[in-house]
């Protein structure tokens, strides 16, 4: 919902904005709407669920534990505010120069 009237600055990266005393101080206001699982989660939610949203979450983790033990990565970017991003209808990383090496 990229609307200022239920998210302040929303063309700005602010992770913030979801934890929980913000979603606690948005109860009882029309931006709690934000916070309705149903725009929360990507896979839907109740009886029609995708049934392989588990399967798929697991498989993510999987992949990036197994990243993380079989390369040693190096980046330039020390700092988030370093790294260039554009918001559109999703989040758009510009990815920085990352040195991969094989721990193996």
């Amino acid at each position: 919902c990229m609307d200022e009237r239920f998210v302040d600055s929303p063309h700005d990266f602010i992770p913030e904005r979801w934890l929980p005393d913000a979603v606690e101080a948005r109860k009882g206001t029309e931006k709690e709407m934000v916070d309705h699982p149903f725009f929360r989660d990507p896979f839907s939610q109740g009886a029609r669920k995708c049934p392989g949203s588990r399967v798929a979450a697991n498989e993510i983790q999987i992949m990036i534990a197994q990243l993380v033990l079989d390369w040693n990565m190096e980046s330039a970017v020390k700092q988030m505010e370093d790294i260039e991003y554009s918001q559109r209808s999703t989040i758009e990383l510009y990815i920085p120069d990352i040195t991969l090496q094989s721990r193996m």
